[in-house]
């Protein structure tokens, strides 16, 4: 299949830029001594999770059980799921740490116990990190005295093993100013240091440090406290996530087709809200710095600044987004640095939100 052969709107995935990124953040992981665990929740496919393995990834992240399960059952060895469990998620998790190693995090002294409980009725021994709330305001217990007293009841319960703390700055991924960036992630490195101390100060042991993201991921390397990171955009990036990072390049786009030119200088293509997510934005057009794009429907988009357009023109765009555009399509469309298409991959996760 040629390019100009493929029906849209697509998701498009430069198979040389996803491997160049890959590349990059392996080396800056190694160089900076920290062990990397990227988050399956933006790719959302075995194929690729593979390839970060092979090219020295620790393991991966899932957000979610039902993302798990995908990974898992399609060989992969090492799963860390980072959302905190609750009783109607933990047997389907056990049920995973029976075919592979599987880590689980907990934010409550409650739900570390009830998961106690179910893990020691199966005989099983489950790695569990604390997830420590450091200012994104989600999930996640408190600094201080709270992530120590979690810490203790996975620490007591039987069938659990305190393996260490988890904790998302993710209020620091998205700002755009370096300075203000890292004072702010700082901060959140100086609490999570300080509870580490306090909950080792007990005599409790904490060798895995799990924080960062794609944004932060070299700020946490040069605190020092961080023993392992999660990026997970760098893969294909996206239009916010460019502003911020400039490494990696965009290798994820969104190729339309101009459906009608009768709107004057407007050229109408066939992507609209069902095609790209709209959380962060709109999407950015390739190439095209004079272009802007603007939803027009659940089907259609209204780009200016195209010049002259026929109609079955391809319009190439940039998702906002990357993870939750990603999570709209059934398949990636594989093509390399020349246009040449290579196939398509499943979205194997996608949907995947238990």
């Amino acid at each position: 299949m040629e390019i100009e052969d493929v029906p849209t709107p697509a998701l498009v995935l430069n198979v040389d830029a996803l491997e160049r990124n890959l590349a990059r953040m392996a080396e800056d992981c190694r160089a900076g001594g920290v062990a990397l665990r990227p988050h399956a929740k933006t790719h959302k496919s075995p194929w690729v999770a593979r390839r970060q393995l092979q090219l020295g990834a620790a393991g991966v992240c899932a957000a979610k059980v039902s993302e798990a399960e995908v990974l898992v059952q399609a060989g992969i060895e090492d799963v860390l799921i980072t959302t905190d469990l609750i009783p109607s998620t933990m047997d389907r998790a056990l049920d995973l740490a029976g075919l592979s190693h599987v880590t689980v995090v907990v934010d409550s002294v409650a739900m570390a116990r009830e998961l106690g409980r179910r893990t020691s009725r199966r005989g099983l021994e489950l790695d569990v990190l604390v997830d420590l709330n450091l200012g994104q305001e989600r999930t996640g217990v408190e600094p201080g005295a709270p992530a120590v007293e979690v810490a203790a009841a996975v620490a007591e319960a039987r069938g659990l093993r305190l393996a260490g703390l988890q904790a998302y700055e993710g209020h620091c991924q998205l700002v755009f100013d370096p300075e203000e960036q890292r004072r702010r992630a700082f901060e959140s490195y100086e609490r999570l240091a300080t509870t580490r101390q306090l909950i080792e100060a007990t005599g409790l042991r904490l060798p895995w440090v799990t924080t960062a993201g794609t944004g932060s991921y070299r700020l946490a390397m040069e605190h020092g406290t961080a023993t392992e990171v999660q990026p997970g955009s760098y893969v294909v990036m996206d239009g916010q996530y460019a502003r911020v990072q400039p490494r990696f390049e965009n290798a994820l786009f969104v190729l339309s087709s101009v459906v009608s030119t009768n709107r004057g200088g407007h050229a109408i293509v066939d992507a609209g809200f069902k095609s790209l997510s709209t959380d962060m934005g709109a999407p950015l057009v390739k190439d095209q710095t004079e272009s802007t794009y603007q939803f027009a429907g659940d089907e259609h988009g209204r780009v200016s600044g195209l010049g002259v357009r026929r109609e079955g023109d391809r319009v190439w765009l940039v998702p906002s987004h990357c993870d939750t555009t990603i999570n709209l399509h059934d398949r990636y469309v594989l093509i390399r640095d020349d246009g040449r298409v290579q196939g398509t991959l499943p979205v194997a996760a996608r949907g995947r939100s238990t």
